[in-house]
């Protein structure tokens, strides 16, 4: 597959994956991932912030394609 697919994933996935571990260190409520024999806990503001960068990436990726083809 080409780049205009596989950056845009690796972004979103590093993104959610930084978010996650900036949550877990500072401990903010509203992007940690807990997981507790009673319940599991998911905070969507990484995935959503993730998919957004994921948007922006190919977005950024498309454009200079283009431009480059003028």
């Amino acid at each position: 597959m080409n780049k205009t697919f596989w950056i845009p994933l690796i972004v979103s996935f590093g993104t959610m994956i930084v978010l996650y571990i900036i949550g877990f260190i500072a401990n903010i409520d509203s992007l940690i991932f807990n997981i507790s024999l009673s319940h599991t806990e998911i905070s969507l503001v990484p995935i959503g912030v993730g998919i957004v960068m994921g948007f922006i990436s190919e977005r950024i990726i498309k454009s200079k394609s283009h431009a480059n083809k003028s």
